[in-house]
């Protein structure tokens, strides 16, 4: 298969080399207003933790984060660890409220992915009734069993919080419009991707209807999941090439879509988030990460 992708190289240049900047551009822009809006959804989370971060540190803890991300294996691995450092020694937020504030924002995000996901698993499963009920069962338990759910991250994440830092992480779960907020927020997360996916065929002159552009845009997120390469090297790549090519994509064009997707999403956000960590002293924050 390798071969045949360098054999076909030059067609994969000539189509690059038809790109429409301007839908290009678009797409990049709407990728880093989707980490604008990521940081939004972690203010609001962060604030009804009783801690207000600067909007901007928490817009450099993520394109940091992101770079972390990129470079080191399993998704998320890195860059979650730091994002947690960065705003417990700049926004003075202790590392348990800080390690809880991500995974109730991951909890948020559940539910725009769960829909995404369903929406993949009834076009390619032989049994969609059976994996809708197990995740809504997923869901509701950790909604009903919140405490004990918060009880054991705290412990996974190896954080300690005083009794009144987990009373206010605990008072999440009835702050509901904290939580629709983030419900929406997420939501539109998830929708600028689907829409950066569009421009970034649109770049290449291809018209993909939504319905395939929502499976392409959750098997991408799956497949960042389970890649144990940094930034989900290789299996990424490979996995939205087959998804194309299974829409009826000729490989030349998949190739293209894929190198044009990773170009806006893995390379130049690499590149952004590296010189944000270095202009921004979170170079400082890692190095005493892996210090005793």
């Amino acid at each position: 298969m390798l071969g045949g992708v360098l054999g076909d190289s030059h067609k994969y240049l000539t189509v690059l080399g038809q790109v429409s900047l301007p839908y290009l551009l678009l797409a990049i822009f709407v990728y880093y207003l989707s980490v604008l809006i990521y940081a939004l959804r972690w203010k609001l989370v962060l604030r009804g933790m009783g801690k207000d971060v600067p909007f901007l540190e928490l817009v450099k803890s993520l394109l940091a984060s992101i770079f972390m991300n990129n470079v080191t294996p399993m998704s998320r691995s890195g860059g979650e660890v730091l994002r947690i450092a960065w705003i417990s020694m700049r926004g003075k937020v202790p590392a348990g409220l800080s390690a809880m504030s991500i995974v109730y924002e991951r909890i948020l995000e559940a539910v725009p992915v769960f829909i995404l996901f369903l929406v993949g698993m009834f076009c390619f499963s032989s049994m969609p009734g059976f994996l809708f009920v197990l995740g809504l069962l997923g869901i509701a338990l950790v909604w009903i069993r919140w405490e004990d759910f918060v009880r054991v991250s705290l412990r996974l994440f190896k954080a300690s919080v005083s009794e009144e830092e987990l009373a206010q992480i605990l008072s999440l779960k009835r702050r509901r419009g904290l939580t629709l907020a983030g419900i929406l927020l997420s939501s539109v997360i998830w929708i600028l991707d689907v829409v950066r996916l569009k421009l970034i065929t649109l770049a290449l002159g291809l018209h993909i209807g939504v319905l395939a552009l929502v499976i392409i845009s959750i098997a991408s997120l799956l497949l960042g999941l389970v890649a144990l390469t940094p930034g989900g090297v290789g299996i990424i790549e490979g996995g939205l090439v087959g998804t194309l090519v299974h829409f009826g994509l000729p490989p030349a064009m998949a190739v293209s879509v894929t190198l044009l997707e990773r170009l806006v999403s893995y390379v130049l956000s690499t590149v952004v988030g590296f010189v944000v960590l270095v202009t921004s002293g979170g170079m400082e924050i890692w190095r005493a990460l892996k210090s005793p």
